[in-house]
C-alpha cells in the first residue's frame, strides 16, 4: 500500500509542478498581452488625433 501511496504522490507532485509551469507561461503571456494592449492605446489614440488633425487642415484648404 505504501508504494501505492508513494507512486500516487509522486504523480500528484509532477501534475503539480506542470501546473505550475503552466500558470507561470499563462500569467507571463497575458502581461505581454497587457503592454501590447497599452501601446495599441496609446497608437490608436495617436491615430484619432493625426486623422482630426488633417481632416481640419482639410477643411480649412476647402473652405479657405
Amino acid at each position: 500500500m505504501a508504494t501505492t501511496e508513494s507512486k500516487t504522490t509522486t504523480q500528484l507532485k509532477k501534475t503539480v509542478a506542470t501546473q505550475k509551469e503552466t500558470i507561470t507561461k499563462a500569467l507571463g503571456r497575458i502581461s505581454s498581452l497587457s503592454d501590447e494592449i497599452a501601446v495599441l492605446r496609446a497608437e490608436l489614440s495617436r491615430f484619432k488625433s493625426d486623422v482630426a488633425r488633417d481632416v481640419k487642415y482639410l477643411t480649412d484648404r476647402v473652405d479657405g
